[in-house]
C-alpha cells in the first residue's frame, strides 16, 4: 500500500496543487457527514481539505498521524478508505499546497551527503536509490538536463520496505571523492549492482552511519513523507514537480 500511495503522491504532484478550501467551507462539507460529531467532539484533531472535479476530499490530522475521506459534490455520500482512478489505475490523493518551510535550514544543509550541478538555484531532494519512482524521475531530470538549472543537493530516506536500500546507499557513500559518490548514485539509480559486492570496513561502516545520522534529521526537518521529495532554496516543498523538468 505505501508503494502505491507514493506513486500516487508523485503522480499527482506532476500537475501541480489542488484548490485548498476555506475552513469554513471544509466544516461545512463535514457537518453532512456522518463523521462530524467524532470529529468535533475530539478537540485536538486538525482539519484541512481540497476541491477535486467530481468530489472533496478532507483530511484529518492527530497526534497519531492522518487519513482521508472523500465527499461527493453533492455532499450526498461520503467514502472511506481509497478512490481509484479509472485510468491512471492509482488513489487519488489531496495534492496540498505547499507550506512555507518553520524548520531549521542548518540542520537540513548539515544533512546534504553530496551535491552536484552547474545551476544557480539550490535544489534539496530527498531520495532512496531503491525507489522507482527516483530511479524515473531520475532519467526524466536526466533528458532535461535539470543538472545545469540546480545545484543539486542530496539526502537519503532509506524506505523500510526497500530491503537492498543501506546497502546501496553505502555502496554510494564509501566512495572516496564527491564526483564517484555522484557517478555511484546515478549508476544505483540506473540499476547497476555493483553495491552488491561491496561490503563497507568498519571504519566505512561507522563513518556512514554518522552522516546517515545528519541526513535522517534533515529529513525530518524538512517534514519528507516520500521519495523522491524536493525543496527549493527556501526548503519549501516543490509540489510541481513537472516544473523541475522545463
Amino acid at each position: 500500500m505505501k508503494r502505491i500511495l507514493l506513486s500516487a503522491t508523485l503522480i499527482a504532484s506532476l500537475f501541480g496543487a489542488d484548490k485548498l478550501l476555506p475552513q469554513k467551507e471544509v466544516i461545512s462539507i463535514l457537518k453532512k457527514t456522518p463523521l462530524y460529531k467524532q470529529i468535533k467532539a475530539n478537540k485536538t484533531l486538525k482539519l484541512k481539505g481540497v476541491e477535486k472535479k467530481d468530489f472533496y476530499i478532507l483530511t484529518v490530522y492527530s497526534d497519531k498521524g492522518e487519513g482521508n475521506f472523500f465527499v461527493t459534490k453533492d455532499l450526498k455520500y461520503t467514502i472511506l478508505g481509497n478512490v481509484l482512478n479509472n485510468q491512471t489505475k492509482t488513489p487519488v490523493v489531496a495534492n496540498y499546497p505547499a507550506e512555507p518551510f518553520k524548520g531549521n535550514k542548518q540542520i537540513v544543509k548539515d544533512g546534504v551527503l553530496f551535491s552536484f550541478g552547474k545551476g544557480d538555484k539550490d535544489l534539496y531532494v530527498v531520495t532512496d536509490p531503491e525507489c522507482p519512482f527516483c530511479q524515473r524521475f531520475e532519467k526524466m531530470a536526466q533528458k532535461s538536463k535539470m543538472g545545469e538549472k540546480y545545484r543539486i543537493h542530496i539526502i537519503f530516506l532509506p524506505l523500510p520496505f526497500h530491503k537492498h536500500s543501506l546497502a546501496m546507499i553505502e555502496y554510494i557513500l564509501s566512495a572516496d571523492s564527491e564526483d564517484e559518490k555522484v557517478k555511484r548514485f546515478r549508476k544505483t539509480l540506473k540499476g547497476d549492482d555493483a553495491w552488491k559486492n561491496f561490503k563497507p570496513t568498519p571504519a566505512q561502516k561507522a563513518k556512514i552511519d554518522a552522516v546517515l545520522k545528519k541526513s535522517k534529521k534533515a529529513v525530518e526537518e524538512l517534514g519528507a513523507r516520500g521519495t523522491p521529495s524536493f525543496y527549493d532554496e527556501n526548503m519549501k516543498e516543490i509540489k510541481n514537480r513537472g516544473s523541475l523538468l522545463k
